[in-house]
């Protein structure tokens, strides 16, 4: 972990640790230095003295202040946070190995540069104003930094200690707690932005770099082995999460953490000189011996004389670039995104190539030409940041309003009010033969669809309140018999094949539909039946409305505001109808048959999420509290794999987060295979899985890696590129920005992304198929008639062939051959995630809902996930009271761009033009 962050349990072994843990300074101290703002408003330069350390760490001010909470007849005060810096093995190889002392300096500087992203972002407090408690940034704190050379398995490690004070300068220059919670937020972004400043000095000083992800890199020239060599901690780290069954990739920062802390030993005292020698005879056997390291050294001396990083010009257009890729990529999924996610953004794209500095110039640039606006931003724990909107976001939102009510009572009604009437006692009675009864809320919204002189006309539903089965089948029926042609759309393919069948006729997706434009001449009578309307951007809903006003076409959205947004930018139907569109609503329930577990969804509806898991306690479903995240696993496994076959298929598990239903999946399978209800013969297969990039990132050669396969669009005769091939990618040339790829027949060719050919990219993941397995196709095929989501069942396997016979939930029957290319766009369905729960309906529901889990779990999940059941929902959560506290602090709303201007980008800190 590069930059971990910890707790400090007192202030007398922080003080002891600190001072005298490491063998780099003479006097057995390692080398000190105050930082952070707020220790220069308290006087504190230099070097930290030990005994007002200790004090501080005490809570007692230089000013005669002292900070804590009068508790049970004494005072309690934090002590504060070890945030801690980690150089990349290969640098740690040349400082200490090779020598090359100039890299301290590097270090040092990434370090400082680091403390002042965290300082300026997670520098606040919180106060208390009654029962309300409000966090205030305040942008200050005070760090005592120690810089030690060894890892705790004497490895060669270069880091830096800081210890964040307890402590921080609010506005009316009064000291008070920090609040750590954004510390913990902003541990990775804090982490890669040491390794980009660190990235810049290390090329200074002369050396190429290797660049992995999340700004990760090594110094060029030192070989695998070398590094694993001088890697034992990390070994340990990885041994103890492969012992639980996880890795650095698929555990939460907690997790690591706590095994870190687990695997930790205490730090011998042996001989500085003694160490390094054994380095030094370490790192002959490995070839790196001492002619090479003088000679790696004095190249890269020579290298830094020479050459600098960029001309000035050269500098300010590449750090133009990576602040526009970092707003491009961060704007096509957020309408309003933080200034901490663009710096960290554009410190990845420019990584080694501009300092922070350079970067800080590019983005006041760019907010000066109001390419960029100043937006107010709350984050998942209720900590106000500086925010930023795209032009083009504010531009799409601003037309999408502005067509919405340029369409108001500009069209004749597909029925008259006393038709509408008849119409709706009709359905309404044939449907009352069956048994269901209309809702005084299905009556008056159909009646309103029907005699509307609006183009666009919003319904909004809550989940299970029978939309399409009433109001949506009835005005299509009713439109088509005016004379009007109906098209059924929907964001996604699964959604609009459900809409489709509902309505009697062929649904399509709306990328589809804006494509491939109409046939139908302009004046014609059209109604468009938009469902799912909340998972629609509000880049696409402009698009679409545009469309739909350039045929004179009506539009009729459904769907529902306090479910789950789209995954681009905005809240389109909630901020159409917060502008006025005619909406009608549907609040009575009918899906579910349980009473409780009906009380427990309309709670979540309105954000009390204790009301609702108080419900579900009371017969609609259940809690269940277990602490250790592999015991959850086991434990919805075990569950879940009991179950007989029906009860299976009529039971949805749901977990939030990829990297969770991943795992979760290879426990059930694991109990399925043991249990027997598999197959024995077994076929692994190389599934595509798509890596979901942004346009922007789409673009850029480094979002690519070797072994990913691209698939384009069209095909390109003069390039010779197929349409729906695959081609391997072999390297990367991020200077030259160029992919070389590879087709089947082992055919090279040069691509470059951000001039030519529209493709998608995905990552290769072995998955093993048996008889009984359950599967989903993860991409649309028309040809073929397959939907992204359609589950099917796998009814056999032929390991030599690499065929599988499959059923899916339609009851047609395929084979499929996993060796051809579309054929690989599988996953086992077992466990959705709730974006992919959305439109599902079944008996029952495990949800397993991490309370730790800020930035997916949220009052809009919790009501997705409890609202598929029919009968009853079971929650299975670490904390329940934790849980609670989240759910009811994070609605899970979407931001739009039309804000109002937030002063947190401009006036609430004054940090000049520094990043």
């Amino acid at each position: 972990m590069v930059a971990s962050l910890s707790s400090l349990s007192s202030s007398a072994q922080a003080a002891s640790y600190y001072e005298a843990d490491d063998y780099y300074a003479e006097d057995g101290a390692a080398p000190s230095l105050w930082q952070g703002s707020g220790a220069a408003l308290l006087g504190l330069e230099g070097e930290v003295d030990p005994e007002q350390f200790r004090r501080l760490l005490e809570g007692h001010l230089p000013t005669g202040q002292t900070l804590g909470a009068h508790r049970e007849g004494g005072r309690q005060h934090r002590p504060g946070w070890d945030l801690t810096f980690s150089a990349p093995k290969s640098v740690s190889i040349m400082a200490l190995v090779a020598g090359d002392r100039r890299l301290d300096a590097a270090h040092a500087q990434a370090v400082a540069a680091a403390l002042s992203f965290a300082e300026r972002h997670a520098g606040g407090t919180r106060i208390r104003e009654g029962e309300h408690v409000a966090h205030v940034r305040t942008g200050n704190f005070a760090a005592a930094t120690f810089r030690h050379d060894t890892s705790r398995a004497q490895d060669p490690q270069l880091h830096t200690h800081a210890v964040i004070m307890n402590m921080t300068l609010d506005r009316n220059d009064g000291w008070r707690s920090l609040d750590s919670r954004p510390l913990y937020q902003l541990q990775k972004a804090i982490g890669e932005v040491y390794r980009q400043e660190l990235a810049v000095g290390v090329r200074r000083l002369g050396y190429e770099i290797d660049i992995g992800k999340e700004s990760m890199f090594e110094i060029r020239g030192l070989s695998a082995p070398l590094l694993t060599a001088f890697s034992e901690r990390a070994q340990q780290v990885e041994a103890h999460l492969a012992a639980r069954g996880q890795t650095r990739a698929t555990a939460s920062a907690e997790e690591k953490q706590l095994a870190t802390l687990y695997t930790r030993a205490a730090k011998g005292r042996g001989d500085r000189a003694e160490l390094g020698k054994a380095w030094r005879a370490e790192a002959e056997a490995l070839g790196f011996d001492a002619s090479t390291r003088r000679v790696m050294v004095a190249e890269a001396t020579n290298r830094s004389k020479r050459l600098s990083l960029a001309a000035q010009g050269e500098a300010e257009l590449i750090a133009q670039e990576a602040v526009r890729f970092a707003a491009d990529k961060l704007g096509e999924r957020q309408a309003v995104f933080s200034r901490a996610d663009l710096e960290r953004e554009a410190g990845r794209k420019a990584l080694g190539k501009v300092a922070r500095d350079q970067l800080a110039r590019a983005l006041e640039k760019r907010l000066a030409s109001h390419q960029l606006e100043a937006r107010a931003l709350r984050n998942t724990i209720g900590v106000d940041l500086e925010g930023f909107a795209t032009d083009r976001a504010i531009a799409h939102e601003r037309r999408m309003i502005e067509i919405e009510r340029l369409g108001r009572d500009r069209l004749v009604a597909i029925a008259s009010p006393v038709l509408a009437s008849r119409i709706v006692a009709e359905a309404s009675l044939q449907t009352g033969e069956r048994g269901l009864t209309w809702s005084d809320d299905q009556r008056l919204a159909t009646r309103k669809a029907l005699t509307s002189r609006n183009a666009v006309v919003g319904v909004q539903g809550y989940a299970g309140s029978a939309k399409t089965t009433t109001v949506l089948a009835t005005v299509a029926e009713a439109a088509r018999s005016q004379g009007y042609e109906v098209k059924a759309l929907a964001p996604s393919a699964s959604a609009a094949l459900t809409l489709g069948e509902a309505l009697g006729m062929e649904g399509r997706t709306i990328a589809r539909h804006l494509l491939e434009p109409s046939a139908t001449p302009k004046g014609s009578r059209q109604l468009w039946i938009v469902d799912e309307a909340s998972l629609v951007s509000a880049k696409d809903m402009t698009r679409l409305l545009e469309d739909a006003r350039r045929v004179g076409a009506r539009t009729l959205l459904v769907g529902d505001t306090r479910q789950l947004g789209s995954v681009g930018a905005g809240a389109a139907f909630r901020q159409l109808q917060e502008a006025g569109l005619e909406t009608a609503h549907l609040t009575k329930i009918v899906r579910q048959s349980n009473a409780l577990t009906l009380e427990a969804v309309e709670a979540s509806i309105v954000g009390d999420a204790r009301k609702a898991l108080d419900a579900l306690d009371r017969g609609g479903g259940r809690i269940v509290e277990v602490s250790q995240a592999q015991d959850r696993y086991a434990l919805i496994a075990a569950h879940y794999a009991g179950l007989d076959t029906a009860a299976r298929r009529n039971t949805l598990v749901i977990d939030p987060s990829r990297e969770g239903r991943d795992l979760l999946t290879a426990r059930i399978r694991a109990d399925l295979i043991k249990s027997g209800q598999l197959g024995d013969a077994a076929v692994t297969m190389k599934a595509l899985v798509a890596k979901d990039l942004t346009r922007a990132e789409a673009k850029n050669a480094g979002s690519y890696a070797a072994g990913d396969v691209v698939i384009f669009a069209k095909s390109l005769a003069s390039r010779s590129i197929t349409k729906g091939a695959a081609y391997t990618v072999q390297h990367i040339d991020t200077e030259r920005r160029v992919v070389a790829l590879a087709d089947s027949s082992g055919r090279r060719l040069e691509w470059a992304p951000h001039r030519w050919g529209r493709a998608e990219v995905f990552e290769v993941a072995d998955r093993e198929i048996r008889a009984g397995d359950r599967v989903e196709f993860t991409r649309n095929d028309r040809r073929s008639g397959r939907v992204n989501g359609l589950q099917a069942e796998v009814v056999s396997v032929d390991a030599r062939s690499h065929e599988v016979v499959v059923r899916d939930e339609r009851g047609r029957v395929r084979q499929l051959s996993l060796n051809t290319v579309e054929d690989r766009y599988i996953r086992h369905a077992y466990v959705q995630t709730a974006f992919a729960a959305q439109g599902r309906t079944t008996d029952q529901v495990l949800f397993h809902a991490e309370s730790k889990r800020s930035n997916l779990v949220d009052q809009a999940t919790l009501y997705v996930a409890i609202s598929r059941a029919r009968r009853g929902a079971t929650i299975v959560t670490d904390n329940r009271e934790k849980l609670v506290r989240g759910v009811e602090a994070r609605s899970g709303l979407r931001l739009t761009a039309l804000g109002h201007p937030g002063k947190a980008a401009r006036a609430s800190l004054d940090h000049g033009a520094e990043l």
